[in-house]
């Protein structure tokens, strides 16, 4: 019993690390992305994103999957030191190669990638990113190596250590006029910094050697390469509506959209960081075969995500023309619209995201290959037929539709495959309750809409604490307060 208690505090511990530092970095983005958007405006705010999308597909292929496996084989060997440092080294030492090679084809192609988007300014972003390329990758592998350790707070560390630096670099070159190309020189050198550090850290917990390598390549390889084609989908998955806006619609609908989307995502940082420590977790879990612990663990990080995340998505909802008016000027309120339909999708998957890579965490990463190429079949369908008629609503409605097509997919294989039970009379009361919520903020806007809002918000939480929470949970969260306020005080 004490184990299992011990075990759920290192649990909400580490959430505390990967959770903090996402605030963190989402209150410097806060600053980031409207300097960008009112220093930049729409058409470089969109240049800026599409060739961050580009390199994100490179960086994909490059990976091959490979920091995906290195989390799940170094959590499962955390016990045997010496199997861990072959395991990372073997990583590192591949990804360096590969990463060298990117960064070339990158630069070569990068005129190519600009004509298809008819963005000529495009072909000079990438070829300054390609010259940090390899950088970037290292960076996941690196990432990967914290994640699989359980050594959240350095993960959170480095986290916080780009963004801090990004935000630096970029205000810097923005404030001498160097435009767009100051922000992607500025957020190049954040990458590079930052794992020249990292690799300074790492030194710490791993010993690097070249023993076992062809043996860790080809088993990293092996469960990548049924990693990289899901994460290669579930990329499309996420971001083409974005890439399809750039090909079809300007640069400068695409920073409309970027705007959207970059408030929606503010919705993922809570279930991400639980799923951060997910997937490690359950991976742990499913060697030892404990199906209960991965049940137990499955039904709160779903039913905690799913209460704040609502709460987060109101708020955005009931404000959005406010919240981007004062965040990124009236220059931006062609966002409002697409906004508001992206929170609704964003919400639902969301619940979802807070379990991680749990397929791959049980071995069956071809599920999540089959879910996402489902999704993205979906969403590239719907976009073709939305985005000419409707623009970036018609977009945001694609996506939204495409999220909730993933949910109910996931959550099928999810009890048929690993036998998950699901409180489902929990969510129907979830269900009622956003339902009671938004009509009484309807029902009283007449009156003041920051009022409404309030009062239906307040709503939300009474009935969240009184009838979906338990004592249990409010006691653990409360435990888990009082021991990380110890701990600070430390």
């Amino acid at each position: 019993m004490m184990k299992n208690i011990r075990a759920g505090e290192k649990f909400a511990f580490d959430v505390v690390w990967v959770f903090g530092s996402s605030i963190v970095v989402l209150l410097l983005h806060f600053f980031q992305k409207p300097i960008m958007a009112r220093y930049l405006g729409p058409d470089g705010l969109g240049l800026f994103s599409i060739s961050l999308m580009i390199v994100g597909i490179l960086e994909l292929i490059t990976l091959f999957g490979i920091d995906y496996a290195l989390v799940k084989f170094v959590a499962e060997h955390k016990e045997d030191k010496e199997k861990v440092y072959s395991l990372i080294s073997s990583a590192l030492f591949t990804i360096l190669i590969i990463g060298i090679m990117a960064s070339l084809s990158l630069f070569l192609l990068s005129d190519a990638l600009a004509d298809i988007f008819d963005m000529p300014l495009l072909s000079s972003l990438l070829k300054i990113y390609a010259f940090a390329f390899s950088f970037s990758v290292l960076h996941g592998i690196i990432i990967g190596c914290f994640r699989g350790l359980r050594e959240m707070k350095y993960y959170a560390f480095i986290r916080i250590l780009q963004a801090s630096l990004a935000l630096m670099f970029i205000l810097a070159f923005i404030i001498i006029g160097m435009g767009v190309k100051g922000a992607m020189l500025g957020t190049i050198l954040a990458i590079i910094t930052t794992v020249s550090i990292a690799m300074m850290i790492m030194k710490r917990f791993v010993r690097f050697t070249v023993s076992d390598y062809r043996k860790n390549v080809k088993m990293l390889l092996s469960f990548g390469s049924r990693m990289v084609s899901a994460n290669m989908i579930g990329y499309v998955y996420l971001y083409i509506d974005a890439i399809m806006i750039g090909y079809f619609l300007t640069s400068t609908d695409v920073g409309y959209y970027e705007i959207a989307t970059s408030l929606s995502k503010f919705f993922l940082l809570f279930p991400n960081a639980i799923g951060t420590v997910a997937y490690p977790t359950i991976s742990a879990y499913w060697a030892r075969g404990d199906i209960q612990a991965i049940n137990k663990l499955v039904d709160k990080a779903m039913k905690y995500s799913s209460c704040v995340l609502t709460f987060a998505g109101m708020a955005i909802i009931f404000f959005a023309e406010e919240v981007i008016t004062f965040i990124f000027s009236s220059k931006f309120l062609p966002a409002v619209i697409p906004l508001a339909i992206l929170i609704i999708g964003t919400v639902i998957s969301g619940t979802i995201r807070s379990l991680g890579a749990i397929f791959a965490s049980v071995g069956r990463p071809d599920l999540t290959l089959k879910i996402t190429t489902i999704s993205a079949i979906i969403n590239v369908f719907l976009n073709v037929i939305l985005i000419t008629p409707y623009g970036i609503i018609g977009a945001a409605t694609a996506t939204t539709t495409a999220r909730v097509m993933f949910v109910i997919i996931t959550v099928y294989l999810l009890r048929k495959v690993i036998a998950i039970k699901f409180d489902s009379f929990w969510y129907i009361k979830k269900g009622i309750l956003i339902v009671a919520s938004t009509v009484l903020f309807y029902i009283l806007s007449p009156l003041n809409n920051y009022f409404s809002a309030v009062v239906a918000l307040l709503f939300y939480i009474i009935f969240v604490m009184k009838y979906l929470l338990t004592r249990e949970d409010i006691n653990y969260f409360v435990s888990i307060a009082k021991r990380y306020g110890d701990f600070i005080k430390m």
